[in-house]
């Protein structure tokens, strides 16, 4: 008789462990700026390169992925999403200003006024420049492609459907929002 009390005491104990580790964690809290990490879908285990300054919230995140436009202001969206992206913190330039960083699978919002404006961007002596334009109201995609081999890494501005740049975006996590 000890050993059935024995295995049933041991299947409870198990049974109890199993259920505890299906037990729900706390939802995050959506409205916290916190620094934002990079996480390789190939590598879950290895921690990318991660933000210097806090990142807007997950609810800023959802409500920039609305892709919404302010009728006064152009809204530009730099996207960094590509499957070959090297694990590099990438700063961009909006006309001169300070530079704002980007990381892989990653989007910036710009809220600019009405024209023309220069996006900027230096990796490994190599500058890269992009024009982007429009009116109040407008909103625009601009792609940052990069490219990781074991020999190096290479990033450009590409040249892609709007449509096809926003359907990108939708799959980063918005890493800046610079409003005037």
């Amino acid at each position: 008789m000890k050993p059935f009390r024995f295995a049933r005491a041991a299947m409870v104990v198990g049974l109890a462990g199993v259920m505890a580790g299906c037990a729900a964690l706390p939802a995050p809290d959506r409205s916290v700026e916190a620094v934002h990490c990079y996480q390789s879908r190939v590598d879950r285990y290895r921690k990318g390169p991660c933000t210097t300054a806090p990142v807007p919230s997950l609810n800023a995140d959802a409500q920039a992925k609305r892709f919404e436009a302010d009728p006064l202001l152009l809204t530009v969206y730099v996207v960094r999403q590509s499957w070959g992206d090297g694990a590099n913190v990438l700063s961009v330039e909006v006309d001169g200003g300070p530079a704002i960083e980007t990381l892989p699978d990653s989007m910036v919002r710009l809220r600019l006024g009405p024209g023309q404006h220069a996006l900027v961007f230096t990796f490994e002596g190599q500058r890269r420049e992009a024009r982007v334009a429009g009116s109040g109201g407008d909103v625009r995609f601009v792609r940052l492609a990069g490219t990781a081999w074991a020999w190096g890494s290479a990033y450009k501005w590409a040249s892609e459907p709007q449509i096809d740049i926003q359907k990108r975006a939708a799959r980063t996590r918005l890493v800046a929002d610079v409003k005037p």
